[in-house]
């Protein structure tokens, strides 16, 4: 009913990429690819592309009791980039309670949710267009979700720890437990993509001692075969006991917990992108860790004794190996430590 409003929510139409740049999701492959399998939908400029996020927070503070509330909010794209992100167009859609995360039993709250995008997309909605002042059928499609690590894997039913936390490479990943750490390792897996001709991939010494890496990254599934995939993996009760459940082969062959709740959704299937990062998770926790590590902060580097320990047993790095004397065992300096007069 907002005149101004009503005139920008077709402002996606018309402005494109600016010399190559991306300038608005609607400037993406996922969008472009969506509005071309269901040219009926984009046909319609005024329909409402939604974009899904939940997190979770404590309400009570940092220093209060242990308290997990997933709010979840949808985001509308047809909106210019300076207006969508403002607090007023962020819509919070509905509040899943505390006091514990809700774990894959996250489909249960969505419920309502997801019936309401369906009748958007099927049913429709007659709507009133002020700045044209017309009415029009409006239909509206959820396009992607946005979340971190851990809530990817509960909105999109892949577990996301362990040696098969990759929802992209899946069962194809070369994971492995570093010795000292007892972590799962993804140490030499980015060799993978990189070209065949690189000069890392028959780096013997810097990164897997004597590995040379001759295997190019693995094949991204198409729409189609995610969802036969998936397809295989509805059997799941939610409950009390639902994260007890385990499909033959979890943690081995695959790592799908559930039937993303989001399949039901018919044009679900028919996206090339589902699930994005939230950015401000990976910049905050990148950046601590990377700050931390070259600046050698005691304590919170991860530049540790076992890392150097795990170091010995990969890597043929010996100017960064422990120096035992005695009793005591000394890390050398590393040499992208930065020193204090730099």
């Amino acid at each position: 009913m907002s005149p101004r409003i009503a005139e920008h929510m077709t402002w996606h139409q018309w402005h494109h990429a600016v010399d190559g740049v991306m300038v608005h999701p609607s400037n993406g492959e996922a969008w472009k690819h969506f509005n071309g399998v269901h040219p009926y939908f984009s046909a319609e400029s005024r329909n409402v592309h939604l974009g899904f996020c939940t997190d979770r927070f404590n309400p009570f503070g940092s220093f209060a009791a242990p308290y997990s509330c997933w709010p979840v909010i949808l985001t509308v794209y047809n909106l210019p980039p300076g207006i969508y992100i403002r607090l007023e167009f962020m819509f919070l859609s509905m509040v899943i309670p505390g006091p514990s995360s809700p774990g894959q039993n996250i489909d249960i709250y969505l419920w309502s949710l997801i019936d309401e995008f369906i009748q958007l997309w099927s049913s429709r909605a007659l709507t009133y267009d002020i700045s044209r002042k017309q009415n029009f059928v409006m239909r509206a499609a959820l396009i992607w979700t946005i979340n971190d690590f851990p809530a990817y894997g509960m909105v999109s039913g892949w577990s996301t720890h362990g040696k098969l936390a990759c929802p992209y490479c899946m069962e194809n990943i070369k994971a492995f437990t570093l010795t000292n750490r007892g972590k799962a390792s993804f140490f030499y897996y980015h060799r993978h993509f990189l070209p065949l001709n690189h000069r890392y991939r028959k780096n013997i010494n810097y990164f897997f001692v004597g590995r040379v890496e001759n295997d190019v990254a693995p094949p991204c599934l198409s729409s189609e075969e995610l969802h036969d995939v998936v397809s295989e993996y509805s059997d799941i009760v939610f409950g009390l006991q639902s994260s007890k459940q385990k499909f033959p082969g979890f943690g081995l062959t695959h790592n799908w917990v559930k039937w993303s709740i989001f399949w039901e959704l018919s044009y679900w299937k028919t996206n090339i992108l589902y699930h994005n990062l939230d950015i401000m998770h990976i910049e905050k926790n990148m950046f601590e860790n990377m700050f931390n590590t070259v600046m050698d902060v005691k304590g919170k580097t991860k530049d540790n004794i076992k890392a150097r320990l795990d170091l010995m047993l990969f890597c043929n790095r010996k100017n960064m190996e422990l120096v035992c004397d005695g009793s005591r065992v000394a890390k050398p300096r590393a040499s992208f430590v930065l020193e204090k007069n730099t």
